[in-house]
């Protein structure tokens, strides 16, 4: 059996793993638009700070891409797939047939509207190994950055530039940081905690355009202010790479739809990765990504209908790595207040526990530290918390021995 993988993010490598376990003898070709082998994305701001080389988060060494059963195409996307003949041409115009085919092209960085008004030079995006080694070379010698967005990368880029020295002014159109970890209490803890670290924040802000001579010198914001900068880091979200599955006629919404095993709508398809639509679908979740792309994998080369496995969505995870600060947030953490839940505030510690209507842990999420995040964590989706543990967990001390004891 042959596998065509079009992607070689943490999916599409996954995927290629999982074949080959479920069936030693398949032939798996990966496709990668990048020119770098698989890398640790989360690991990009250690990157742009420069205390790490690209060498230091690739997934594999070269060897492993070597091995047989397995061809690697490096700096080659798949541009055209005949599903009737079933074969695919790369864009580097190899053709080759195939049994199954997995798209897992991942996303690309979300621009605003206005980035069309972004067209100087200094604005920088960060999606790719590329990107972070840019912005890396472009920071040294800067004084000051403009981050637009403040998702986790975006933060920790921004982190990452504040340790090479520079101010970074922060513009979140929402009205909080971290609007999807993070509950409004503990988003306001957090940003006083960054603050003291030299980032400045506009919330609610949009940008309108830059200015310059040759190269980016001041960012005005829809308001009408002005930031005067040296360059500006882009991590506004993510949009998935669709274009491929809208070639063959799959059918995508907010990303290619699929069902409990990873199929897409035509047959031998299968999606996985930021690419594709799953129920617990938030892009640049590098746990979900790895999770579908094992399970794709295997579902793509399995000949036995009743020997697929069916997709088990991941509870969302959060982690911020910026130093000094622990921000962990796993599942639903119900920033809205909707359900059952016991926050705690106290001087050094957020934390807020929340319950399904049934009292079944549904999610969490804990600043300032990392004391009960293990227990916390495998009790998510497994222990339903009784009336007085969820009395206690207001409270400073919590002995979170209490979780691990609690029935399954």
């Amino acid at each position: 059996m042959n596998i065509v993988i079009a992607g070689a993010g943490i999916a599409g490598l996954s995927a290629a793993e999982a074949a080959r376990k479920a069936n030693p003898n398949c032939e798996v070709v990966l496709f990668s638009r990048e020119r770098q082998r698989p890398y640790f994305r989360p690991r990009l701001p250690e990157v742009v700070s420069g205390e790490v080389s690209a060498d230091g988060i690739y997934v594999h060494p070269e060897e492993w891409y070597r091995q047989p059963g397995l061809e690697f195409r490096l700096g080659e996307s798949l541009v055209e797939v005949n599903p009737e003949s079933r074969q695919v041409r790369g864009s580097l115009g190899s053709r080759l047939l195939y049994d199954r085919l997995l798209i897992a092209t991942g996303a690309v960085p979300f621009l605003p509207d206005a980035a069309k008004n972004f067209t100087l030079p200094g604005v920088y995006p960060l999606r790719t190994l590329l990107d972070a080694s840019d912005l890396h070379y472009a920071a040294k010698g800067a004084r000051t950055a403009v981050l637009l967005g403040s998702g986790l990368l975006g933060l920790e880029a921004g982190h990452a530039l504040t340790r090479m020295g520079l101010t970074v002014h922060v513009l979140e159109m929402s009205n909080r940081i971290l609007p999807f970890q993070t509950t409004p209490a503990g988003s306001r803890r957090l940003q006083r905690l960054l603050e003291a670290k030299s980032f400045v924040f506009h919330l609610e802000a949009e940008a309108e355009r830059a200015e310059g001579a040759e190269r980016i010198e001041r960012v005005v914001l829809k308001s009408g202010a002005g930031i005067n900068c040296d360059l500006m880091a882009v991590s506004a979200g993510i949009a998935p790479v669709t274009e491929l599955a809208a070639a063959l006629g799959l059918k995508t919404e907010r990303g290619i739809v699929v069902d409990q095993y990873l199929a897409t709508t035509a047959p031998g398809v299968y999606a996985a990765g930021d690419c594709a639509q799953t129920p617990d679908r938030r892009g640049g979740m590098w746990a979900i990504a790895r999770a579908e792309g094992l399970i794709a994998g295997h579902n793509a080369v399995t000949e036995d209908p009743a020997s697929r496995k069916p997709y088990v969505p991941v509870a969302p995870s959060a982690v911020l790595k910026v130093a000094g600060i622990d921000l962990t947030s796993v599942g639903n953490i119900d920033p809205e207040g909707k359900l059952p839940s016991a926050e705690y505030d106290g001087d050094d510690l957020y934390r807020k526990v929340v319950t399904s209507p049934a009292g079944q842990l549904a999610g969490f999420t804990v600043l300032g530290g990392r004391a009960g995040v293990a227990e916390l964590t495998r009790a998510v989706g497994k222990k339903t918390l009784p009336p007085d543990v969820m009395e206690d967990l207001k409270g400073p001390g919590f002995d979170f021995r209490r979780l691990d004891a609690l029935p399954s």
